[in-house]
């Protein structure tokens, strides 16, 4: 599953985006190059065409897990987990919900409600976000293939791990000082494998990736555009070396300049020194804050803040010639990407089904102290090896 989600993905990937750089290429011919411009190749194709771009990596992934979930097989998995399950507090019916939450976190968290007992059925809750969703998974393909490309599946399949051991360490330390609860010995309900049937995988996959895609075309793309106006504007004469007529801007550094001043850079830098001591620059903060909302923002923001402003859509290299980047600030961004709060709709089933703003707050706070802490440890480790 992890190979064709992202090696073969990758095919398909390229694909899109080289369609995305023909059309910037074409606008770029057409179009005069001002403000309105940029606004349509940079805030528009690019910003939204990077989130767009990983639709195949998407569909490979909910392709597995639909295969999985109609054989059958993963009731089969939560009777093997079973008494591992019962060392950390849960039974094994908490076993599809998480593995459900690699796919999206919401359907997972609603999955709960097979749990009987209401302290096991929070705390499965609790764990459901760090069960890495498909909304991570453009972040994990951009920076994984631009600066591990020697290894990208070990250091994926590694991210994957380490949420998996945060959450059994969550897991153990609420039983033990939370909730407390006696080992539950009730069987868990096994169904019969049998042949899956392709025709409903296809259709439930087709079905996600409409769903992907109806999230770009009106979500991720408001979103984009909001960004794109918060990162240009307003245009201070004083710190701005671009022309405002023209819309050029000095060769050493065209969009770091252009960018001083704006909405979006007085907030990443008010916010950066909390997040400095991981490796982050006020972009990546941005980014970061921008993936509360929805973790397929964190890829479009990017896209936008580190723009050369070339038509092509190549972010890996753009985030390689920032000066920014190195191996050590990207894999401690992937760590905290991968463990901090979920996104908003999650927070939201989350206190819906939990019925408590308690356990919301709880699971926003733990998760950015925990993601927090995990990113550091990473930074300074890798950062001192290399």
């Amino acid at each position: 599953m992890f190979f064709c989600t992202f090696m073969l993905g990758k095919y398909p990937q390229e694909g899109i985006l080289w369609l995305l750089e023909q059309l910037n290429h074409y606008l770029a011919t057409v179009m005069l190059h001002g403000l309105l411009y940029d606004f349509i190749s940079n805030g528009v194709v690019t910003g939204v065409g990077s989130v767009l771009a990983f639709l195949p990596n998407i569909l490979i992934l909910f392709f597995f897990m639909y295969l999985f979930e109609e054989s059958g097989y993963l009731t089969h998995v939560a009777d093997l987990l079973d008494n591992l399950m019962h060392k950390i507090g849960l039974h094994g019916n908490s076993v599809v919900p998480l593995l459900m939450g690699f796919g999206c976190n919401v359907p997972a968290i609603l999955a709960t409600r097979n749990i009987p007992e209401v302290k096991r059925r929070i705390l499965t809750m609790l764990l459901i976000p760090f069960m890495s969703c498909s909304a991570r998974l453009p972040v994990l393909v951009l920076l994984v293939g631009t600066f591990f490309p020697q290894n990208p599946i070990l250091v994926i399949f590694g991210l994957y791990g380490l949420t998996i051991i945060m959450a059994i360490f969550t897991a153990i330390l609420l039983d033990k000082f939370i909730f407390r609860m006696p080992v539950d010995l009730t069987p868990v309900k096994v169904l019969p494998l049998r042949k899956p049937k392709l025709k409903r995988v296809l259709i439930y996959t087709w079905d996600a990736g409409y769903e992907y895609l109806k999230k770009i075309g009106t979500v991720v793309l408001i979103a984009m555009m909001a960004i794109w106006f918060l990162s240009h504007f307003p245009q201070n004469n004083k710190t701005n070396t671009c022309n405002q007529t023209t819309y050029e801007c000095p060769a050493e550094k065209p969009m770091e300049n252009f960018q001083d001043g704006t909405y979006l850079a007085s907030f990443g830098r008010f916010i950066e020194p909390a997040l400095r001591p991981l490796g982050f620059d006020w972009k990546m903060s941005v980014c970061l804050t921008t993936g509360l909302a929805a973790k397929e923002f964190i890829v479009g923001t990017m896209a936008i803040l580190y723009n050369t402003g070339e038509e092509d859509m190549q972010i890996g290299d753009n985030l390689k010639s920032s000066g920014v980047f190195s191996p050590a600030v990207a894999l401690s961004f992937l760590v905290f990407a991968m463990l901090y709060m979920p996104c908003i709709a999650t927070i939201s089933t989350l206190k819906r089904e939990s019925k408590s703003w308690g356990w919301a707050l709880f699971s926003v706070g733990y998760s950015i102290a925990l993601a927090w802490g995990a990113a550091f440890v990473v930074f300074r480790i890798i950062s001192s090896l290399y």
